[in-house]
């Protein structure tokens, strides 16, 4: 009987891998999202959960898509291809995202359960949809989900 591994242990491990099969560029990506992981784990003072694991790994995705942006306005390929390459790294590490309708109809249904009516429940909305998308969905496309929904039920 083998236990599921933890999300960090999977990168660990992964590490350990690339750093035998010198894969240099895997490498050095899987380091920086361990450190993040000990540097959230010291401040937190205990453990990380499985979701703020995710929440690392998904941080660092962002920002890596942000390097891309910026490495493609200031045409530096070589700079992008590298960002592009550690973003499919990262890619790997969070959970299935979910397609545009499963978000939607999430966050319709909790609109609904919930009873949001306007553009002064979008605050409301969030913090209650966040928490069943986490690591799933992209928060902007969420967002402007949600002010969507809510701004045409006021009409």
């Amino acid at each position: 009987m083998s236990k599921q591994l933890s999300l960090e242990e999977v990168i660990f491990n992964d590490m350990k891998k690339a750093l035998k099969g010198n894969k240099k560029l895997k490498l050095s990506t899987l380091r920086l999202i361990r450190a993040a992981i000990k540097n959230a784990e010291i401040s937190k003072k205990d453990n990380l959960t499985e979701d703020e694991v995710i929440g690392i790994v998904a941080n660092n995705l962002k920002k890596l898509e942000e390097c891309l942006d910026i490495f493609t306005k200031g045409q530096r390929p070589e700079l992008a291809e590298k960002a592009k390459k550690e973003i499919e790294i990262v890619k790997k590490y969070l959970p299935e995202q979910l397609s545009e309708e499963e978000v939607e109809k999430i966050v319709k249904e909790t609109i609904i359960k919930f009873g949001f009516k306007g553009p002064q429940d979008i605050g409301s909305a969030m913090r209650e949809i966040i928490p069943q998308l986490k690591g799933k969905a992209d928060g902007k496309i969420v967002n402007k989900m949600v002010r969507d929904l809510l701004d045409d039920s006021k009409n």
